[in-house]
């Protein structure tokens, strides 16, 4: 018998405004959210658990109406600045609620980007509570579909927890940056975590990152675009993940020897579900390609980079590597990736303008950068 913590079930607008004043009056929130995701063509938010001064919250989003006004209780405390929000791992849950409740978090802490700050191996957030808390948590549900109800006690304390005790690994974490003297490289990302946004659904140029796809020859690049979309579309249909009609091996393997018949399609993996239902569309799908080869959409050209602008990347790699070594600190902490590239592409004439950069590493390394800036 699982015991769950003691919590507040949320399943419609009275209990959605009772947590809303909840929120009103606390200086801090610990949030986490689940999804579908993998079990539907397209994802939504299911559930969404809360730390509200240390009182649990678990609201329902199957049995409330959805929309972009449905959280709307909740909306002010989390998009104020003043109301501190515990995330660990936060870009899925913010970029989430920006699409499904037009909800932008702000006031973000976030436990991942602190750990890695600080230089530890695992940063998923088993480890920082087993860090923090001497708990060991169970994974038996981090690949569930949280779109079942009811939703069974085992599942829940498992959703529970993941809010239990992030308040407890948040303000541990932050005063061991403080300590480190890195609150204002870890408040950075936390402000790009903010920033988040859901990158799924279907994506024309993202066929060209399927593995494989950039050897393939003409024909079956032909092949390719047509069943990347006939597969989107019977996926709709089926109400499916794309990956679960067909996966991304199987898809270019298909492309790579084209299947004629029924034996083909076995020989390359295909599964029995498709294999029975859906064979011969398929089929008729390599056909047509080979017969009258669709309009392929191109792949995006590298373009080889500068000579100089590569040396500069080069230069400040070697330095960044260096530099952190001889501090102990993780890259990031002396040079985030993203303003690496800017100074890379643009140089350092501007610094104020380089994305995560702050004025903290602005004033420790100018001299540095401006040198190696130069070409």
């Amino acid at each position: 018998m699982v015991e769950l913590p003691r919590h507040q079930w949320i399943e419609d607008e009275a209990g959605l405004q009772d947590l809303g004043e909840q929120l009103r009056s606390c200086e801090w929130v610990a949030v986490d959210s689940e999804s579908n995701s993998g079990f539907v063509y397209e994802e939504s938010l299911c559930l969404l658990q809360l730390n509200v001064a240390d009182q649990l919250w678990a609201v329902d989003l199957k049995a409330l109406p959805g929309g972009k006004h449905g959280l709307d209780a909740l909306r002010a405390s989390l998009e104020s600045p003043s109301t501190r929000v515990f995330l660990h791992g936060g870009e899925f849950d913010v970029g989430c609620l920006k699409r499904d409740y037009d909800i932008s978090v702000r006031g973000v802490w976030d436990t991942q980007q602190a750990a890695s700050f600080l230089g530890r191996e695992k940063t998923g957030y088993g480890a920082v509570v087993e860090e923090a808390c001497g708990v060991k948590l169970p994974k038996d549900f981090a690949r569930y579909d949280w779109g079942r109800r009811p939703l069974d006690p085992a599942p829940l304390r498992y959703a529970l927890d993941d809010v239990h005790f992030l308040p407890t690994v948040a303000l541990s974490l932050l005063k061991l940056v403080e300590e480190a003297d890195l609150l204002e490289e870890v408040e950075i990302a936390n402000r790009v975590v903010e920033e988040a946004t859901w990158n799924g659904g279907f994506q024309v140029d993202a066929v060209w990152s399927l593995k494989g796809a950039r050897q393939l020859q003409p024909e079956g690049r032909s092949i390719l675009w047509s069943l990347y979309s006939w597969r989107d579309s019977l996926a709709r249909r089926l109400d499916l993940p794309p990956g679960r009609v067909l996966n991304n091996a199987t898809l270019v393997a298909l492309c790579r020897n084209p299947a004629a018949s029924l034996q083909d399609l076995k020989r390359l993996g295909l599964s029995s579900r498709v294999r029975s239902q859906h064979a011969s569309e398929l089929l008729q799908k390599i056909a047509e390609a080979r017969r009258q080869p669709p309009p392929a959409i191109e792949s995006v050209r590298r373009e080889r980079p500068d000579p100089a602008v590569q040396r500069r990347g080069d230069r400040l790699k070697v330095w960044r590597r260096q530099e952190a070594a001889q501090r102990g600190v993780p890259l990031q902490v002396v040079l985030p990736a993203v303003a690496m590239r800017h100074l890379q592409r643009n140089g350092a004439g501007d610094l104020g303008s380089v994305p995560q950069l702050g004025p903290k590493r602005i004033a420790r390394y100018r001299r540095e950068i401006e040198e190696l800036c130069r070409l």
